[in-house]
């Protein structure tokens, strides 16, 4: 193998570029573990903030369930089952939405 080893000697790896997002129409140089950040979330959860990208704030959304709860005027139900009620009377039970 003639030159094998003189070509390994005179071997200089290149320099890696850093990962390219875009976000917002703009594209910035990004390091590696936010560019995984980036992929792993989307692109539409980042935004620019002072001229950094930053994760945008999450909404918190209130859940809503029904409770089924004693009344002045609601159901009573056939053999206690609350989902075959059977006619409305003073001191029934009645669904009632409630939120976490």
């Amino acid at each position: 193998m003639p030159g094998f080893f003189e070509a390994l000697e005179n071997f200089k790896p290149t320099d890696r570029k850093k990962p390219t997002v875009e976000i917002q129409g703009k594209i910035f140089e990004v390091e590696i573990q936010l560019f995984k950040d980036i992929e792993r979330n989307g692109k539409e959860q980042y935004e620019i903030k002072d001229g950094k990208i930053a994760l945008k704030p999450r909404r918190n959304f209130k859940k809503t369930y029904e409770r089924l709860v004693k009344s002045d005027k609601g159901h009573s139900f056939i053999d206690a089952d609350p989902y075959w009620p059977s006619k409305i009377v003073t001191g029934g039970y009645s669904w009632q939405k409630e939120t976490e």
